[in-house]
């Protein structure tokens, strides 16, 4: 840790959609260099090191990181998730490592926060400790005050997000027993000449910090950014507000009641948890408690999608990001094909990089929400992508999906198909296509087609998410139906929300007659597993089943990560008519469920132990 905690960071001065509103922007006369004292006095430089944690927030998915479970492999073998995934996994070989990238966030947010302090001398015409706005009148002067607390709450709420990150990476057990987490920095502003040999801190100790944090942030943020403020209003959008702090509240403490943070099953962290997320769900408010739900007609188009597209691009208070299931997105990237060219089939001028897996594709129950092994369901084994989840067809392109704008592609992936797999021609491994996160209906690449881009960003915090974790906690603590905080919502209910948001058309949705409602009803064991799997779904390839996975073990045997990897040999045997037979691609190959800290940190520092099957 020595030596990289404290890097120092480079200001940032060139705006961009997350800088903060400042005038005055300083022309350095001379070479450029300036000391710190002129970087805080300049109100555009003040912000620097805060835009610069902004703009650290990965702007796209980690799609490739579902290629260490279950849910998909790599086409590429020298991808490395793919190696990872099969064995490759070291301390010094760690593609989620973020060690050193989330202490230097910590440290410039640590750095801005050391400089808020407003100033009480009443010859001031301000007392923040730059001005933010030209001062006209008394309204400037209050709004000032207002930017300085409403930045203050961000930098606390970009410290929580940080050390989660570090926790959710780092966190585990010590070959001692000892449930830890990771070094604890607090308000310092670490030099290289200080003595950085910090322990790990308790896993709880970590948890309560961060905790501190969002509370903090939620003091001194808006819920949401609404209306036409110059401080609070929409023009915000991508920052932090307060709906954001609960949200990662909410996910922290879900985390820390897991079986693997939770041995002993205290149901008082569940109770927590879902506390956490029943009061931020309530915070919105009985008018946003449905999530935006724009139903696709079919596969066919891309309206299904809407909550990672159409959200960020209409306007307004019905579709307006922050307003709605949108709580934190990193920036927009605009005119944007990377997931088209990393994950269409080779005949659509992709590169299929990532494949979803059989056993993935497996995991989508039927229409009615039986799963397709269960009795009383739907599935067809000879025609296996009828009468399913409509998530099936929205996320996955199989055998017989039609793609592209107007539909001019047919994906052919049974054995002699363009589409199947032939390792020189660079297709899916699976007989399986990604379709989540892209956009079919719009994107093209064909040459010479232009204006056949979207708009994306990665989603860090939104409302399918918060209402996954209330219902595993909820469930936990009060059971599949239990209100004891008088949410009027219970674990049922707000999965009910999530299920049904991509029904369409409406009338498929019936509650009456689905399996949670049929065969769960109040099963405290059946839930659990079912929501498992939701989650699964619902939240696959944005960076959550790696975690998801690992701290739902319970006794650190690694061994429910080890699981053997499906794909599908698909053989024409009729006039429509296919065989489907599974093939043994990968086994995922974990020697433990906690993740490696690197070997240069603990060398740097030898007082932080390592996890527990890395020593």
């Amino acid at each position: 840790m020595k030596n990289k905690i404290i890097q120092l960071f480079g200001y940032s001065v060139i705006l961009n959609g997350l800088l903060c509103a400042c005038s005055d922007f300083l022309e350095p006369a001379y070479d450029g260099t300036m000391d710190e004292d002129v970087v805080f006095a300049n109100a555009t430089y003040f912000c620097g090191p805060l835009n610069d944690a902004y703009s650290a927030l990965n702007s796209h998915f980690e799609i490739a990181m579902d290629n260490m479970t279950d849910n998909s492999v790599a086409r590429v073998l020298s991808d490395q998730y793919y190696l990872c995934g099969t064995g490759a996994l070291r301390p010094d070989n760690n593609p989620v490592d973020n060690w050193v990238s989330a202490y230097q966030q910590i440290r410039r947010i640590n750095q801005f926060l050391s400089r808020m302090k407003l100033n009480p001398d009443p010859k001031l015409a301000i007392p923040t400790p730059v001005r933010f706005y030209p001062l006209i009148n008394r309204q400037d002067t209050l709004d000032n005050v207002r930017e300085f607390w409403r930045l203050y709450g961000e930098a606390y709420f970009l410290r929580a997000f940080y050390n989660s990150e570090l926790l959710k990476n780092y966190g585990g057990v010590a070959s001692d027993g000892r449930v830890l987490g990771v070094p604890l920095v607090g308000d310092r502003v670490l030099e290289v000449t200080e003595n950085l040999n910090f322990p790990r801190a308790s896993y709880a100790e970590c948890v309560q910090a961060i905790i501190s944090d969002c509370d903090t942030a939620v003091k001194y943020l808006p819920l949401q950014f609404t209306g036409n403020d110059r401080v609070t209003g929409t023009t915000k959008h991508g920052r932090a507000n307060g709906i954001a702090a609960r949200a990662l509240k909410a996910r922290v403490l879900l985390f820390a009641a897991s079986p693997m943070f939770n041995p002993n099953n205290d149901r008082n962290l569940w109770v927590a948890a879902a506390t956490a997320a029943g009061d931020a769900i309530k915070e919105l408010g009985a008018n946003q408690f449905a999530l935006v739900s724009a139903p696709a007609s079919g596969a066919a188009d891309d309206q299904g999608d809407a909550y990672y597209f159409t959200q960020l691009q209409a306007t307004g208070t019905a579709w307006n990001d922050n307003a709605r299931d949108l709580f934190l997105r990193a920036n927009i990237l605009a005119g944007n094909k990377a997931y088209e060219t990393d994950h269409y089939p080779p005949s659509m001028y992709g590169s299929a990089l990532t494949n979803p897996s059989r056993n993935f594709v497996d995991a989508f129950p039927d229409i009615n929400g039986y799963p397709i092994t269960a009795d009383g369901t739907v599935y067809l084994p000879d025609r296996p992508y009828e009468n399913r989840d409509p998530r099936l067809a929205l996320w996955v392109a199989y055998n017989g999906s039609r793609l592209g704008p107007g539909n001019y592609h047919t994906v052919e992936t049974s054995e002699g198909g363009v589409d199947a797999y032939n390792p020189l021609r660079g297709t899916s491994r699976t007989s399986y296509y990604l379709r989540k996160l892209l956009r079919p209906k719009t994107v093209s690449l064909i040459p010479g087609v232009t204006g056949a881009a979207t708009q994306r960003t990665h989603i860090i915090l939104g409302k399918p998410e918060l209402y996954l974790n209330f219902a595993e906690a909820a469930n936990e603590a009060w059971g599949v139906t239990g209100d004891p905080m008088g949410y009027a919502f219970t674990a049922k209910t707000v999965l009910d929300e999530v299920i049904k948001k991509y029904y369409y058309p409406a009338s498929a949705w019936n509650v009456n007659t689905h399996y949670v409602t049929v065969v769960i009803n109040t099963d405290q064991d059946k839930f659990r597993e079912y929501l498992r799997n939701y989650r699964r779904l619902d939240l696959s390839f944005e960076g959550h089943y790696f975690y998801d996975l690992r701290r739902w073990i319970p006794d650190g045997n690694p061994a429910a990560l080890n699981v053997d990897v499906y794909g599908t040999k698909i053989v024409k045997t009729g006039e429509n008519t296919y065989s489907y037979e599974r093939v043994l691609l990968e086994r995922r190959n974990f020697k433990s469920p906690y993740q490696p800290i690197p070997y240069a940190e603990l060398y740097n520092a030898p007082a932080v132990v390592q996890n527990k099957g890395w020593e």
